[in-house]
């Protein structure tokens, strides 16, 4: 990253920058603490603001050229598109805001590398300019870099970027209308979410293991009647808590809730927990039904991050931190029901799952409660496409190889 002037006599900025930063991730031992500070101070004397410290390197170099770009230039970078979904890329979004415009990105149905280094990355390409504006054209090119979907979406959002991409016009005020209803629980944040215990792996099965613990590897049923691990007391602190409900943090093609029967901890999952005199009550069953419905499935695949090229969708526990869950539920024999069927048997992969009885019945109980009927097949039809479009992406190889 040059100073124009110190570096190479230009005065007044390029009229083009184009970058492809390095990946490396904030946490990555390639960006040390030193080079944070550094890069962070750099931000500081160019714009006397700061970003995130857990930033990825690339957000560093946009800042950078924000700043060497001429008043009438324009940038073009190649990046990963996991800052369009997180929480220091939505920091980095506010940031940019009155500095540039970033006046398209282009995502698409392949892949840009397929090297063996670089086959888990999906990158983006973002076109920039230093005259700021509020919206941002959202394309996706096929094969020949040909846009076949385009939309627009307001950066100034208080949404991430990466969100109101994923999103379908509809989603944000079918959530708009579902947090105001009357009919919210009067106990508030009775289910909280969270995340599993994250110990070495090779801690499983220990030997000395007395406490039963999940790992959703290999088969899962919707009902986790057992467990086939354990560990040492030791790894669950006293202040952990056995989760009601659990959710992969890692989706491919299948999305399910599991009911925790068992009782155990749960490796690295996203849960959901709830005060023990709830467990197995009508509340606890119902919250299974909703997390299990389409509308929820599709608010992971909204909100999860995309950026990696295997197909996988990284969904965590603070991606449902706005998923409104305090509701009292009027379908507690409904979805006992359901559950009756469904706690043995493992989840389809999406495009079966959905046109299921079961989750039909579910979706049911879910959009007549919340008065989405008239969106039930669109949830449907929008959480098939978005999970079809992020696999088949990873089987596409590079445009070179096609």
């Amino acid at each position: 990253m040059v100073r124009p002037g110190l570096d190479v006599g230009v005065d007044d900025g390029f009229d083009i920058v184009i970058g492809n930063p390095p990946y490396v991730e904030s946490r990555n031992s390639l960006l040390s603490p030193e080079m944070k500070d550094s890069y962070g101070e750099q931000v500081r004397r160019d714009w006397t603001e700061t970003l995130s410290r857990g930033s990825d390197l690339l957000i560093y170099f946009y800042a950078r050229a924000f700043r060497v770009l001429a008043t009438d230039g324009h940038g073009c970078f190649i990046t990963h598109n996991a800052w369009l979904s997180t929480d220091y890329g939505k920091k980095f979004q506010d940031f940019s805001l009155n500095k540039v415009s970033f006046d398209r990105i282009v995502d698409t149905s392949g892949k840009f590398f397929s090297d063996a280094r670089s086959q888990n990355i999906n990158a983006v390409i973002t076109l920039f300019s230093r005259n700021p504006g509020k919206g941002i054209e959202y394309a996706v090119v096929d094969s020949s870099m040909a846009a076949d979907a385009k939309k627009e979406i307001d950066a100034a959002s208080n949404m991430k970027w990466g969100h109101l991409i994923a999103m379908p016009k509809y989603f944000a005020k079918a959530l708009n209308r579902m947090s105001r209803r009357d009919d919210r629980s009067e106990r508030k944040a009775v289910a909280r979410f969270g995340q599993g215990l994250n110990f070495p792996k090779n801690r499983l099965n220990d030997k000395h293991g007395v406490v039963p613990i999940l790992t959703l590897a290999g088969p899962v049923a919707f009902s986790a009647a057992e467990a086939l691990y354990r560990i040492p007391r030791s790894l669950a602190r006293p202040e952990d808590k056995i989760p009601a409900l659990v959710m992969p943090r890692g989706i491919g093609d299948k999305h399910y809730c599991v009911f925790n029967s068992c009782k155990a901890f749960s490796y690295s999952a996203v849960e959901m927990y709830l005060p023990v005199d709830l467990w197995e009550s009508d509340l606890h069953y119902c919250l299974w039904a909703y997390m299990n419905s389409s509308l929820v499935w599709l608010y992971r695949e909204v909100t999860g991050r995309k950026n990696f090229g295997g197909g996988l969708l990284k969904a965590e526990a603070t991606d449902m931190k706005t998923l409104p869950v305090d509701f009292r539920f009027d379908f507690p024999g409904e979805a006992r029901a359901v559950f009756g069927v469904l706690k043995k048997r493992e989840p389809l992969p999406v495009d079966q799952e959905v046109r299921t009885d079961e989750h039909l019945a579910i979706d049911q109980m879910v959009s007549k409660f919340f008065g989405l009927a008239d969106l039930e097949e669109s949830l449907r039809q929008d959480l098939v496409r978005q999970v079809r479009f992020r696999t088949e992406r990873a089987k596409s190889g590079s445009r070179r190889d096609n």
